[in-house]
């Protein structure tokens, strides 16, 4: 009996113990200084990580300066971590802060659309339709470029909260509880800036439509 309870002791914790080439199992090494590890992370977050930073400032140099950022300050900080979150929020949470800062500063491009596609799904239903679509009739192409062009002057003026969170949504499909971890807030805060930024828009839509 004493044999088999330490078999299923020493089975839990080899469960309980991460991977070898966990993100966690990583920054461990990366904390003890494992460049081969540090490199492993890059390149396994690297492509969305310049995606989610351009879905905020809309340049792909200044994307992946803030992506080469972000990665430094992890390698900087990497005895810091502790893993009581995902590595991957704890990397997000980084990269939203230095695009805020970003935005803050009026680095923002002008032309910022949320209907061009940028995330993982660019083939999938985009913010415009549902904003801009009259009734159940779908857009034509010319009604595309019209409402995106409305939505683009629109879009530049949410509140920063509003809209890098609606990014994170609507880009990068992240659950609500990934988002209120990464930004710092309750999950019922991240609902309420979503309803509020969608209502916003479709306001903003109507104004700049009936200026046409």
């Amino acid at each position: 009996m004493a044999a088999k309870e330490e078999g299923r002791r020493r089975r839990r914790q080899e469960a309980a113990r991460p991977a070898a080439d966990s993100d966690e199992a990583l920054m461990a090494r990366v904390a003890a200084d494992s460049h081969s590890a540090f490199e492993t992370l890059v390149r396994r977050y690297e492509a969305p990580l310049v995606t989610f930073c351009y879905a905020f400032i809309r340049d792909r140099d200044a994307a992946e300066d803030l992506a080469q950022e972000t990665f430094l300050r992890v390698f900087r900080n990497a005895s810091r971590y502790r893993p009581v979150a995902r590595f991957s929020t704890w990397l997000y949470r980084i990269a939203a802060n230095l695009c805020i800062n970003e935005v803050k500063k009026g680095r923002l491009r002008k032309t910022l659309s949320l209907d061009e596609a940028v995330g993982p799904d660019p083939d999938g239903t985009k913010i415009i339709e549902r904003l801009a679509a009259s009734g159940d009739a779908p857009l034509t192409e010319a009604e595309r470029r019209e409402a995106s062009a409305l939505l683009d002057r629109a879009i530049r003026h949410l509140p920063d909260d509003q809209r890098t969170t609606l990014v994170m949504v609507e880009y990068h499909g992240m659950p609500y509880q990934e988002i209120a971890e990464i930004m710092g807030v309750t999950v019922s805060a991240i609902k309420m800036r979503i309803k509020r930024a969608r209502e916003n828009l479709r306001e903003a839509l109507k104004i700049l439509g009936a200026e046409r």
